[in-house]
This record gives structure tokens, sequence and C-alpha cells, in this order.
């Protein structure tokens, strides 16, 4: 799993940045409340779900059921 992380966080900055926003991460795995910086060509959003998981998305994502979104920097806390 620690891979799967190394290998996001790498990627990331080769990603187009258009959209930047910084959530808190939370999967109760690996990454416990630690502030994440995402980007990408599509608008962003900070996102927290029934389970307590907390990351980063795209706003499509925000209509799912049990999706919690908002649009500030570390507005998911």
């Amino acid at each position: 799993m620690k891979v799967h992380l190394v290998l996001v966080l790498l990627l990331l900055p080769l990603c187009s940045a258009q959209n930047e926003i910084r959530c808190y991460g939370h999967d109760f795995l690996v990454v416990l409340n630690q502030v994440l910086q995402c980007s990408g060509p599509e608008p962003q959003a900070c996102y927290t779900r029934k389970t307590g998981e907390k990351g980063c998305t795209v706003l499509k994502n925000c209509s799912r059921p049990g999706w919690t979104c908002c649009n500030g920097d570390l507005c998911n806390a």
C-alpha cells in the first residue's frame, strides 16, 4: 500500500496543474490526516465520506451518495 502512495505522490507534479486545492487525507491504513496538495485539469474539491475517508477528488464524484465535498483549502477537517 505504501508503494502505491509513493507512486501517486511522485506522479502528482507531472499532471498539468490548472486547478489546485489542499485537503486533509485520511484512509485508515497509511494516510492519517495528512495534508494533500491536489491539482489537475479538472476542478478539484475536498471530500469526506460517511466511512471517515478524506481526500481530494474531481467535482463529478461529489454527487455520489455518502460523499460530502467542499471547495476551500483544508475545508474537510
